[in-house]
């Protein structure tokens, strides 16, 4: 028996995916099966119900085209993973590959576990009750078959998954591409294409994105990114130059004498405008020796000598003022 449109049968439009085929078989089989519709067309319906169901099945059976977009007709479910950045691949971009394991339902019986043809009773050669003999052979009553339930037919355990209604796992495997300026909680969607037991069949991968805490970086809502570099003192008292780390790599940054905090334009994240990053702002901790060598104290003795000895300096002036008021004030008390 041969149908000019299998989905017309169901109820469906062409395209409708595995589950909404299985809901509408069921569904139909409910309400046209002999057993429990009395019309006279109830045969020739079911088995036009259960011919469509074939059809379709073995439509999708056929090896399927390479191609990028889903093919009509597929079945797409959707599998959620998690992939986690860093605060470089943020920046960056990047392209992850992520990979696992689906359990679908079994093709064979659409996840029932049985068979999706019923057979005649055994027990009951189809009748739906089964003749009691009494103590007189002649003296007999019926009885509903219990193996079937007194509908006559029964549906045997499917074979292929072992009456479990699940069919083994497939595995799956997709690159991810992930663009620059990627946040927490972002979804991406891709799909992937699933190699196991059912052809034609696609996964959507609906990936989540998570950051990595970073070792020295904080980030703010806006991109900006805080760090806090402990840098030489005497290093930072000369306004020397350091290398600082940033996401894009290590930058040049002058220190200046009494400065703490600095900022670095456009160091930061592409969070608060795609064609220009946040900053960073760095936040020096000057370090010094808990005790100084010898040759230290000796250089720090110089250096103290030449600053107020230093004529003609802003500090060697106030120095030398300074000292002047002392010593008149002492020669008053004397």
């Amino acid at each position: 028996m041969d149908l000019d449109d299998p989905y017309h049968e169901l109820g469906l439009a062409p395209g409708s995916s595995d589950a909404e085929v299985k809901v509408a078989w069921r569904r139909l089989s409910a309400r046209w099966h002999p057993d429990r519709n009395n019309s006279p067309h109830a045969l020739r319906k079911i088995q036009r119900i259960n011919r469509a169901l074939e059809m379709i099945r073995n439509a999708r059976a056929e090896p399927e085209a390479e191609t990028e977009d889903p093919t009509p007709g597929a079945e797409q479910s959707t599998v959620e993973h998690t992939i986690s950045l860093t605060l470089e691949e943020v920046v960056t971009g990047c392209v992850r590959e992520v990979r696992g394991e689906v359990i679908e339902d079994c093709a064979e019986c659409i996840g029932s576990g049985l068979q999706l043809q019923a057979t005649e009773c055994s027990e009951c050669g189809g009748a739906g009750h089964i003749r009691q003999h009494l103590w007189f052979v002649w003296i007999s009553s019926t009885d509903k078959c219990a193996a079937c339930q007194g509908q006559g037919k029964t549906r045997h355990s499917c074979t292929a998954c072992a009456a479990s209604g699940k069919a083994p796992p497939s595995k799956y495997r997709c690159r991810v591409p992930v663009a620059p300026g990627a946040r927490a909680g972002d979804l991406l969607d891709v799909t992937a294409r699933v190699k196991g037991n059912r052809r034609q069949h696609k996964l959507a991968l609906r990936v989540r994105v998570e950051l990595q805490p970073h070792e020295f970086f904080t980030a703010e809502a806006d991109g900006t990114l805080k760090c806090e570099l402990p840098v030489d003192g005497f290093a930072w008292m000369a306004n020397r130059w350091i290398e600082v780390p940033t996401p894009r790599g290590l930058q040049q940054m002058k220190l200046r004498r009494g400065h703490l905090n600095y900022r670095i334009k456009n160091a930061g994240l592409p969070w608060a405008n795609e064609a220009e990053a946040g900053d960073c702002i760095v936040t020096v901790v000057p370090m010094f020796p808990q005790e100084l060598s010898q040759e230290q104290e000796a250089m720090i003795d110089r250096l103290a000598v030449s600053n107020s000895g230093t004529a003609g300096t802003p500090a060697g002036d106030r120095m030398a003022a300074w000292s002047r008021l002392v010593n008149n004030w002492q020669d008053r008390r004397r």
